[in-house]
């Protein structure tokens, strides 16, 4: 391998993709390209795409695309309806937004680029063939591998270890035994940190009706704020009301959103405990990593180790960086990979 060799891990989430590279550089950055609407915003804006938080700031001049949803391409699944235009803008997308990620690492021009993009589970299922489409060009060979693995892998916990991803999208449930799981071994559960948000938003709309409130503010509310426990806490915002900005207590309305997911993930949970082998269970719910972003939700390691009780007990850890653990560990497993693989899959690849 060339000692000039450039070894990217990307985590390409439903709603935030961070890169990590090896020359040290990293970024994060929002899940999404932006395209502007007309050409008198693309005059203003004086780009033919948005990426990052101008999508944000100039949103109301921009056809917003978020590739991935639910942990997949949005419209590359059976029965969704979709045109081909609409399939090929959703691919188009998902293109652009690693080819940006990876700009945003700085590699050298002229460097061979190989890299270990970590994705949805439902994603390296059903969309992994779209994923390696999209980074071809800007790779030279890649891999893709689930979230929940590179997670495990960069925090060295490759055998019996339980890992719980909570994205936008999805929440994936992925047992690790010292190899790359199976398929057939990991649980999506269909909710994640976008229907903590809606839920929110739909209660903050029965309690305070006069408080005018967007999706993106309530997300930010419940990333400052969010919490699941029992006790005593009190969020306090404040939120505009017929104009007039004013102090409102959401503690209510956003504990029982961030609560509203406990049960499908506990339920998935037992599902997935259930049909472990007996004499390697007891060791995986002693090693259960929270990752993604919406591990990060104050009490949900308590609560989880309390929902798994009746197991015999559990012991649940957050992960330290709930942005980058994924990129750095893709990042990690593709500098360890050895150089005759890169090789084979690069002749794979280019073929």
């Amino acid at each position: 391998m060339d000692k000039n060799t450039v070894f990217v891990g990307m985590d390409l989430g439903t709603f935030k993709t961070s890169v990590a590279s090896s020359t040290g550089a990293r970024d994060v950055l929002p899940s999404a390209v932006g395209w502007p609407k007309d050409y008198i915003a693309r005059t203003v804006l004086g780009r033919d795409v948005v990426f990052g938080r101008d999508i944000a700031e100039q949103r109301l001049a921009l056809d917003v695309v978020r590739p991935f949803a639910m942990g997949v391409l949005k419209y590359n699944v059976p029965g969704a309806g979709a045109t081909p235009d609409q399939i090929a803008k959703q691919k188009e997308a998902a293109r652009l937004l690693v080819e940006h990620a990876l700009s945003l690492t700085r590699p050298p021009k002229g460097t061979p680029i190989f890299g270990v993009i970590g994705a949805p589970s439902r994603a390296t299922l059903l969309n992994k063939k779209v994923i390696l489409e999209a980074a071809k060009g800007t790779f030279d060979s890649a891999m893709i591998v689930s979230e929940p693995f590179t997670i495990a892998y960069g925090m060295n916990r490759l055998t019996d270890t339980l890992v719980v991803d909570i994205g936008a999208g999805t929440t994936d449930l992925c047992p690790i035994w010292g190899t790359f799981p199976r398929e057939e071994d990991q649980v999506t559960v269909p909710v994640g940190g976008d229907a903590v948000d809606q839920y929110f938003l739909a209660g903050m709309r029965q309690f305070y009706p006069e408080v005018e409130l967007s999706l993106n503010m309530a997300r930010e509310i419940k990333e400052k704020y969010g919490f699941v426990h029992e006790s005593d806490e009190r969020a306090l915002v404040t939120l505009s009301a017929n104009g007039q900005p004013k102090q409102f207590d959401v503690t209510e309305p956003l504990k029982a959103a961030c609560r509203a997911i406990i049960p499908p993930i506990v339920q998935g949970l037992r599902d997935l405990v259930s049909r472990l082998d007996p004499e390697f269970r007891q060791r995986l719910l002693q090693n259960i990593v929270l990752g993604g972003g919406g591990s990060q939700l104050r009490g949900l390691d308590q609560v989880l180790e309390e929902a798994l009780e009746e197991y015999g007990g559990a012991k649940v850890k957050k992960v330290g960086d709930a942005v980058f653990a994924g990129a750095a560990g893709a990042l990690k497993l593709a500098m360890n990979m050895p150089a005759d693989c890169w090789k084979e899959m690069h002749q794979a690849q280019a073929a």
